[in-house]
């Protein structure tokens, strides 16, 4: 019988090795497959190209970018709004300059010099010598010591030829009147009006308004100032980077403080915002671009003019600064470009070619070439050459692994057999249980004749001779109950067993050994642990869910975080390679659990293992409730 045994151990293991080989062949063809694979992969060279792009060019390409975009806009903006900002300063001030002198123009006619040297000259009681001093020192007195006027002008309105004036340049200036300003001035004569008419002409600003007396309102002569455009701007600080300027209620003729309006290429500009001129515009900024040049107006009307300020700039001068920068990310450009290639030849010479070696020595070594040696000149660094010379070592271990391989395969198998020969057969071990039961019993020692039975139930439940897979409940818990008796003669009073179990369910068919590891897992990770602990062995049934709980509760230490982690890792995952024996022993009992269940009733059945209060853990089998 012995023999029969150890014959049909030899044909398994004969049977077994086939299968082995057949294996290694498969494991093969998916280690070729998983070379075509990475063969398809993206090259480590083509890798480490795209990773220098990503940091060399992607960063200064976002700066160009954020320059070019985000800068420059941040710039234009608040170029544009530093322009505007001083164009509106130069309405306010300049129009209030105007505004002041046309207070004092209306107040000579509040004074009643001009009017009452009229009247007397008029009744006869003065010459017309005594007028013009009269009118004359009115003049200087009120224009000629105030700077803001340049010239004054009186004349009657039955004279209007013959003028009475004061000028703060030669004599000749009023030769200027004359020519430039006379005819406009009679036509404002001509209007019945008293109010103040502001005029461009020639480059110059007068005021011009009738005189009228304070009684009958009657029209008696009419004055006319020529300001000083300087003073205007008196207290503004104009930038030198923009020109400006203004028209005063129509186009014909404007101010400007400088030259450059005059030039040609500022006159496609000024056209442009000239048709955009219109007195019915109050308070607006409309902007206008003629490269290189931007232009602004702002309108704003008063209660005697309508004042239209105009400035010009060059986009080449006032963003000089964005040119500069452009300047300079040009040359950061051209600094990074001959890095960028030396950085590929740098991966190329020091990175790909050595690997690219490599490669093709292991290439030849799948080819069959087994033993070949990587023979070049030293690697272009430390680093390749320390795998150079560990390649040549393992293809030289591989060399002598496949030469002496198949020698020790054989003598494995040999002395496999010779073990198997030497087991003890479990009939031979169950007998001899046997006989140590009955002499025990003969010598009257019923504690070790209890063990001994317990032992052997133990040992036939786990050899299970009949090869049943599933088991009664009333079973299950006999072999419980016997792994329980030998563990309480190691722990005596500090181990405590309490059960509630459901009687109805002893007949219902459960797989086999599936309570005994989570029993022995209560016993190492919980009772060990502490000075007394207690396992509760609870079996009833969800009847809502139609479902048998098999319920494991023991005392102990609380579980860790890191505990409850490799707990759900073993149930939920793979079991971990770098467990000690021990543990492994006891992770693959409770991992061998969960497998079977879930393979026997489904994915939504199995085992979890967690802490339920205080120094408590609870192990919980759920499966199906089936009648038999």
């Amino acid at each position: 019988m012995l023999l029969e045994e150890h014959k049909e151990s030899i044909r398994k293991e004969i049977k077994d090795a086939a299968k082995s080989e057949s294996a290694a062949m498969k494991d093969n063809e998916e280690i070729k497959g998983k070379i075509i694979k990475i063969k398809k992969r993206v090259s480590l060279r083509r890798r480490l190209l795209s990773l220098v792009v990503l940091i060399w060019m992607l960063p200064v390409l976002i700066m160009y970018l954020f320059m070019t975009i985000s800068y420059r806009n941040n710039i234009i903006g608040k170029t544009n709004a530093i322009m505007e900002e001083n164009l509106k300063n130069f309405t306010y001030f300049s129009a209030q300059k105007i505004d002041e002198a046309i207070d004092i123009s209306k107040k000579t006619s509040y004074e009643l010099v001009i009017e009452k040297a009229w009247r007397m000259y008029e009744a006869g009681n003065i010459k017309k010598s005594k007028l013009y001093s009269e009118i004359t020192g009115n003049l200087k007195s009120r224009f000629y010591i105030d700077n803001r006027f340049v010239m004054s002008v009186f004349y009657l309105s039955d004279e209007p030829d013959k003028i009475y004036y004061t000028s703060r340049e030669n004599v000749e200036y009023i030769n200027i009147y004359k020519n430039n300003v006379a005819k406009a001035a009679h036509e404002i004569t001509s209007q019945d009006t008293s109010d103040a008419h502001v005029r461009i002409i020639d480059g110059k600003i007068y005021i011009i308004r009738n005189l009228y007396t304070t009684t009958k309102y009657t029209k008696f002569g009419t004055l006319v100032l020529e300001l000083n455009k300087d003073k205007l701007i008196d207290g503004i600080s104009l930038n030198k980077d923009y020109e400006i300027g203004f028209f005063i209620n129509d186009t014909s003729s404007m101010i400007s403080y400088n030259n450059n309006f005059d030039e040609t290429s500022r006159t496609e500009i000024l056209d442009k915002l000239s048709n955009q001129y219109s007195q019915k515009v109050n308070r607006k900024i409309l902007q206008e671009k003629d490269r290189p040049f931007i232009g602004l107006l702002y309108q704003q009307k008063y209660d005697d003019f309508h004042f239209g300020a105009v400035l010009v700039a060059n986009e080449n001068v006032i963003f000089s600064e964005i040119y500069n920068l452009y300047t300079i990310m040009l040359f950061i450009m051209l600094i990074i470009i001959p890095v960028f290639i030396y950085m590929i030849y740098f991966i190329a010479h020091h990175i790909t070619k050595p690997m690219s070696r490599m490669i093709e020595a292991a290439n030849k070594i799948e080819q069959g070439g087994i033993g070949m040696q990587i023979e070049s000149n030293i690697m272009p660094n430390l680093e390749f050459d320390v795998l150079q010379d560990a390649f040549n070592h393992m293809s030289s271990e591989i060399k002598y692994l496949f030469d002496y391989a198949y020698n020790e395969k054989i003598a494995r198998r040999d002395a496999k057999i010779k073990a198997l020969q030497s087991q003890i057969n479990p009939h031979f071990l169950n007998n001899t249980l046997e006989m140590m039961n009955w002499q025990a019993r003969m010598a009257g020692d019923v504690t070790v004749s209890k063990m001994i039975e317990a032992l052997g139930t133990l040992l036939n439940y786990s050899m299970d001779r009949s090869n049943r897979k599933m088991i009664s409940l009333a079973e299950e818990l006999r072999c419980v109950e016997a792994y329980l008796y030998i563990v309480s003669m190691r722990f005596g009073k500090r181990l405590k067993v309490e059960k509630e179990v459901d009687e109805n369910l002893l007949q219902i068919k459960v797989p086999q050994l599936i309570l005994q590891p989570l029993i022995e897992n209560a016993v190492v990770h919980g009772v060990e642990t502490v000075k007394s602990g207690t396992i509760q062995i609870k079996i009833y049934q969800d009847k809502e869910n139609n479902h048998v709980i098999l319920q494991i509760i023991n005392t102990g230490k609380d579980m860790s975080e890191e505990d409850i982690s490799k707990v759900d890792y073993l149930l939920n995952g793979k079991r971990n390679q770098n467990q000690d024996e021990k543990t492994d022993h006891e992770s693959l009992g409770i991992q061998n659990v969960n497998e079977r269940i879930k393979l026997i009733y489904g994915e939504e059945y199995g085992l979890s293992i967690s802490p339920i209060g205080e120094g408590e853990t609870a192990s919980t089998i759920t499966i199906p409730f089936v009648e038999e």
